[in-house]
């Protein structure tokens, strides 16, 4: 019985041990790693702006009214360029450190003040304080058309803060599955070459991936630029907004065995 248990447990460590070195060298099989990249460019149906405003009163409540007032006339006026108004929307902003509603010192101001009938009267300082409460609406532009008249309402109503304008394509798909296509045919060739360089051919594929290993390389830029020209502080000159064309950019991450040419 014991010679039998000795037998058993040496076959089953030479079996062990030879799938160990089986996979081993599998583990060496050679490989080639490649990455295509792609980009086709589309044209934005969007474009977004943010415009800041403020108002001041003696009071709190003086300062929201007046805000409320010029926050509704704005609106109102950007409606008339066909503007939704459920495409107005309220934006809190991160540098608003001082907070919605701030509290401005004014200079100092010297005043006659009289102590007693006795004592003559005396310069005393005073620090007066107003109130600034401050809102931003977010315009978001579907008719591209109508980008520069918006500029130029916001402008002639004496609303110096106004964000860059963002040109945004909201369906990209089609351009992405196009450049996905190339992107792979691009990593596959460029495998191609590596392996006839080294006197070998490509095996199967291994893994194909918008992921790197180490990072997330799948990226779509929606965002383009704006430039602008003709335009004018009194409004004489309508704006002229020139669109960009949005990027869209993807990189495909490809794996191949690399195997001996027969």
């Amino acid at each position: 019985m014991i010679a039998i248990r000795v037998a058993v447990l040496l076959s089953f460590s030479l079996s062990a041990h030879a799938s160990a070195q089986a996979g081993a060298e599998e583990a060496k099989t050679p490989e080639i790693r490649t990455a295509g990249t792609a980009q086709r460019t589309v044209r934005p149906d969007l474009a977004t702006v943010t415009l800041q405003f403020s108002a001041e009163g003696a009071t709190p409540r003086e300062a929201g009214s007046r805000l409320a007032a010029k926050a509704d006339s704005l609106r109102r006026a950007l409606g008339t360029l066909g503007i939704p108004r459920d495409s107005l929307v309220n934006r809190a902003r991160w540098f608003w450190w001082r907070g919605r509603m701030e509290i401005v010192p004014l200079p100092v101001r010297w005043v006659l003040r009289t102590i007693s009938d006795t004592v003559p009267r005396v310069r005393e300082a005073v620090q007066d304080t107003i109130y600034r409460a401050h809102d931003a609406i977010e315009v978001r532009i579907r008719d591209l058309t109508k980008v520069g008249a918006v500029l130029d309402t916001a402008m002639g109503r004496g609303l110096t803060e106004v964000s860059g304008v963002q040109f945004t394509a909201t369906d990209v798909s089609a351009a992405q599955d196009e450049a996905l296509r190339e992107a792979t045919v691009r990593a596959r060739r460029q495998a191609e070459v590596i392996a006839a360089a080294g006197g070998m051919q490509l095996g199967a594929v291994l893994s194909l991936s918008t992921q790197a290993d180490y990072m997330d390389a799948y990226r779509s830029y929606s965002v383009g630029s704006l430039s602008i020209s003709g335009a004018m502080a009194d409004g004489s000159v309508p704006t002229v907004v020139v669109q960009p064309s949005v990027p869209v950019s993807v990189t495909v991450y490809g794996r191949w065995a690399l195997v001996a040419k027969p």
